[in-house]
């Protein structure tokens, strides 16, 4: 037998929570989604997998984690468990044998494929299923002992041949009078309520790994590739540390595989009756053990394996999950009422905020210190456990921020319990809420960073937290939730980093969007307005510069550089303009109107009465090509600003800084074209330090 249908469309509606975001065949069971226990079991196989219900979900799902031959069909459109079979059938051969399987059936280890020229169905003998097969007859009746749980072997397809499109199968065959071999299925598990699911116990290992606890012994082994790979950086930090005679670890009695101690206590995330002052003193010896650690030894910092732990790992996980992961491709995502820009956009800011604290040396690292890897002996003395043993490409040895932020991981923001499945995710149609249960230690985050007072910042450290949230999202591949709220994690913790810019990003972002507008200023516009200034001065007339709100200081700037170089020029308030000021302009002056939008009441009010104003030349300077002054003036200076620099995007910011740097052109250019020196400009400015140095120049 070489193949096998799946029946995965269901809503799985009775699993509730588990299937808001995903569909029943992803709900994970003892680590593994539903489905790839039975992967797992029949890898030589050839599957056949029907979706339906959140079915883009479980092909993005299956493309990126699928490791067996299969083959996905749409049964939308139709109802029932019947639903998308006669397109499934298709994809068997001719008089080939083959099993048909609900997703939410978990077949033992000691599940043996019957041989046997018969029709075979599955009996459960262990839960309850709706309908019951008994003496050869099928009966819509509640039983656990002959109940039909979901699992045939037909001879042939042909058996099938007339299956319809919609309706329930069960049914189907009882109308069709088909007659089984019986197979018991003992110890199979069924999991088609939440309750079921929600009575096995939580894992707290990953699924490539397997926990046995015998007496007063804790046996770990890796049941996979990767888990055998992790086994032995386990084991090589184990026996360095015991050759460096630090204690602050298990006994270990063996190392294939790894036997050591049980620990006579919990893990830290356990600990939820500590008062304050117990998690405090709690928090100072564990880090003061983790000092220890890194000062045993240190090794030359290796920047190939500082970009690999932080930046190079976690966009090559991420990119597995782009198309996996909802709103995941737009460029900012609302978490938790936050907007979070995101990642896949912002990859050159995250790159130089993580580069930018990269340290001159590395230390003797744990690599993975979070709460459920450090336990406190008989309550107070700490322990570590699970060590990763390396650091991108370097073993042992790393960037010591990486076990602070580690810590951090658990103590702030709650990764233990994330872990454990204890969250809530609800993606909505425009939006993400994700509820973390807490470990109860979010308190200490000021003396988190006080205890490390000098070795991390909370900028440092918030980065960081983002970079292990993204990174988090393939390493739990096993629950599609889980990969969804790690990367939505990442983003909301990326966004505070964000928000947290040092000084440098800030100028340096500014910088460029400046750049970007000045770039962008017509230079022939600009000429000009210059050469007509020059003209008004020339013939005996004068600037003005106009504005109102925060433009006022600029124009205020301008009238000042230009009267100390001996030049006539004034500021005129948009509003007082109109309560008499506005007798300043004389026919042949040149008024600049500063407006960003171009459209504000006050300045298109002065415009309409300064235009009737017989020899005035009238000048636009905006960030606005569309405003309305922008489409009624004639001379206009377009500064094509993308943003203001603020928060918002709304506070006149970046706008009056470009405003003061044209006027403030305009002005050293007429300097030049009007011929003025520096002994011209000496008796217009004799007092201060400018005054002074002048008389000794």
């Amino acid at each position: 037998m070489n193949y096998i249908i799946v029946q995965a469309g269901g809503k799985g509606s009775r699993m509730q929570i588990l299937t808001r975001n995903k569909p029943k065949a992803l709900v994970p069971v003892n680590n593994l989604p539903m489905i790839f226990h039975l992967f797992r079991k029949y890898p030589e196989k050839k599957f056949i997998v029907i979706g339906d219900y959140k079915y883009d979900v479980l092909e993005h799902y299956l493309r990126e984690f699928a490791d067996v031959d299969y083959k996905l069909v749409c049964g939308s459109g139709h109802q029932g468990t019947c639903a998308g079979l006669k397109e499934a059938l298709a994809y068997i051969p001719d008089n080939e044998r083959f099993m048909l399987i609900w997703c939410d059936l978990v077949l033992p280890d000691e599940y043996e494929i019957p041989e046997s020229a018969n029709n075979i169905i599955g009996i459960s003998k262990d839960f309850y299923c709706r309908w019951k097969y008994e003496n050869g007859k099928f009966m819509e009746e509640r039983c656990n002992q002959h109940g039909v749980a979901g699992h045939f072997i037909f001879t042939d397809k042909m058996v099938l041949d007339a299956v319809p499109e919609d309706g329930e199968f069960v049914r189907w065959l009882r109308d069709r009078g088909l007659t089984f071999e019986e197979q018991p299925l003992h110890k199979t598990k069924e999991y088609g309520l939440y309750s079921e699911w929600d009575n096995l116990p939580k894992m707290s290992c990953r699924p490539f790994n397997k926990i046995i606890i015998k007496g007063d012994k804790v046996i770990k082994e890796g049941i996979d590739n990767q888990g055998r790979k992790l086994a032995v950086t386990e084991v090589a930090w184990y026996k360095k540390l015991q050759g460096l005679s630090f204690d602050a670890i298990p006994t270990i009695y063996s190392y294939e595989p790894i036997s050591m101690e049980l620990i006579d206590g919990k893990n830290i995330y356990e600990y939820t009756y500590f008062s304050e002052e117990q998690k405090k003193y709690a928090l100072e010896k564990i880090i003061t053990c983790l000092k220890d650690v890194h000062s045993l030894e240190s090794a030359p910092y290796d920047e190939v394996s500082y970009r690999d732990a932080y930046l190079d790992k976690t966009y090559d996980r991420l990119k597995k999950v782009r198309n996996l992961v909802p709103f995941a491709n737009d460029s900012a995502v609302m978490v938790n009422g936050k907007v979070c820009r995101n990642i896949f956009y912002h990859q050159e800011e995250v790159e130089r905020l993580v580069m930018q604290y990269a340290p001159q040396t590395f230390v003797l690292l744990h690599g993975d210190c979070t709460f459920s890897n450090i336990m406190l002996r008989h309550d107070r003395i700490p322990v570590l456990i699970d060590p990763r043993g390396y650091f991108g490409k370097t073993e042992f040895y790393g960037d010591v921020a990486y076990d602070w932020v580690k810590l951090y991981y658990s103590l702030f923001s709650n990764y233990d319990q994330f872990n454990l499945k204890r969250f809530s995710l609800d993606i909505g149609e425009k939006d993400v809420k994700l509820e973390i249960s807490s470990n109860g230690w979010e308190s200490l985050e000021d003396y988190f960073f006080e205890l490390l007072d000098g070795d991390v910042t909370r900028l440092q450290m918030k980065i960081l937290l983002a970079i292990i949230w993204f990174s988090l999202t393939t390493y739990a591949w096993e629950d599609y939730d889980s990969i969804c709220g790690a990367f939505y994690n990442g983003l909301y913790y990326l966004e505070e980093a964000l928000e947290m810019e040092s000084a440098y990003s800030y100028f340096d972002k500014t910088m460029m969007q400046l750049e970007d507008a000045l770039k962008g200023v017509s230079m022939a516009d600009m000429d000009r307005l210059i050469t007509e200034c020059e003209a008004t001065l020339k013939s005996g007339h004068k600037i003005i510069a106009s504005g109102l709100g925060k433009n006022v200081p600029i124009c205020e700037k301008f009238e000042g550089t230009m009267l100390s170089a001996g030049m006539d020029a004034q500021f005129l308030h948009t509003n007082s303009a109109v309560h008499g000021d506005m007798g300043m302009v004389k026919p042949g002056d040149l008024v600049i109107m500063l407006t960003k939008s171009g459209s504000t009441a006050e300045s298109v009010y002065l415009f309409n009465l300064l235009k009737k104003r017989e020899g005035v030349n009238l000048w636009l300077l905006s960030c606005n090509e569309h405003g309305t002054l922008a489409q009624t003036m004639e001379k206009k200076l377009i500064v094509p600003l993308e943003h203001e620099g603020d928060p918002w995007n709304i506070m006149p910011n970046n706008s009056t800084t470009l405003y003061l740097i044209i006027l403030q052109q305009i002005a050293m250019q007429l300097i030049k074209r009007m011929d003025i020196t520096l002994e011209m400009f000496k008796p217009n400015h004799p007092g201060g330090a400018i005054g002074a140095k002048l008389v000794n120049s």
